[in-house]
């Protein structure tokens, strides 16, 4: 590398780089809208979206924005060295642990017969293929904006931000799947979410390395 060639690499090394936050904003908006054209065109909301938002199927939609929000704040500590990320990770494992908690309890009280009657429809293999698809724009957009970053576990932020994408994904087809059950949603949600969490890991090394 020539000397001026080096001098202007460190020169660009210390112009001010914008905030995270600003970054992923500007990143999500054209994502959110690839991911909420393809849902309009591909998939659409069920015929009584209207009367399911009212009803306690709401939670389906809730749950995974919650998720959503826990995992950006947790992901955007990661992405600041020395912010302490302790009270978010208890957030967020948290929620998790509840969500078992409560899988817990309806198949005890259900039992393998009814998760098996619950998981055994077509719209299975819909949701854990449609889950990921509406999620690739959002975490291609959470990697670029959290690069802007300086994470010290690229794995673990990328994980977080997976879960981000894919929770934000999952309450997006909620509209569209008419399946409402706790032992479909559970276990289905559960596993398209976690596949969007593993893409996110084993992105976050190469995309967040600084």
């Amino acid at each position: 590398m020539r000397t001026q060639d080096l001098i202007s690499a460190l020169a660009a090394d210390t112009l001010p780089q914008p905030p995270v936050i600003r970054q992923i904003s500007r990143a999500l908006v054209p994502a959110v809208a690839v991911s909420v054209v393809a849902f309009i065109l591909f998939w659409g909301a069920r015929p009584d979206i209207v009367a399911t938002l009212g009803s306690m199927a709401v939670l389906k939609t809730l749950g995974p924005l919650a998720l959503v929000a826990l995992s950006v704040a947790y992901a955007l500590a990661l992405s600041h060295p020395g912010v302490a990320d302790e009270r978010r990770k208890i957030a967020l494992g948290g929620a998790l642990l509840l969500c078992a908690l409560l899988f817990v309890v309806v198949f005890a009280q259900q039992g393998l017969a009814g998760l098996a009657g619950a998981l055994s429809t077509p719209s299975l293999l819909v949701c854990l293929l449609s889950v990921p698809v509406l999620a690739a724009p959002l975490l291609a957009a959470m990697l670029w904006g959290l690069s802007s970053g300086a994470s010290m576990r690229p794995r673990v932020t990328g994980a977080a931000a997976g879960l981000a994408a894919g929770g934000a994904a999952a309450a997006l087809y909620s509209f569209y799947c008419d399946k409402d059950m706790v032992l479909f949603v559970l276990p289905a949600y559960s596993v398209a979410i976690g596949s969007v969490v593993l893409a996110g890991a084993l992105l976050g090394p190469r995309a967040l390395k600084w």
